[in-house]
């Protein structure tokens, strides 16, 4: 099998998957904003029933892991 072009562009977006501790809507909230404010976010999504985060951009892993953490949230990486 032959990938397309198009799966190995020049902006490389990654799909970041972290889970986060967020017991309520103020943490939810929290989180949105840092991700809101961040370099290299296209979009993100914070599920607070889940404690799921996804962001998708060209930020690093490490990156977003150390934004959400400066909101005093425990966060990893998701494992399913």
């Amino acid at each position: 099998a032959h990938r397309s072009p198009k799966d190995h562009g020049p902006t490389m977006s990654d799909h970041i998957v972290l889970k986060v501790a967020m017991m309520c809507s103020g943490c939810s909230g929290a989180v949105e904003r840092v991700l809101g404010k961040m370099e290299g976010v296209q979009s993100f999504d914070v599920n607070l029933e889940t404690q799921k985060v996804t962001v998708v951009g060209t930020a690093t892993l490490a990156q977003v892991m150390d934004t959400i953490a400066k909101t005093g949230k425990a966060v990893e990486i998701w494992s399913d």
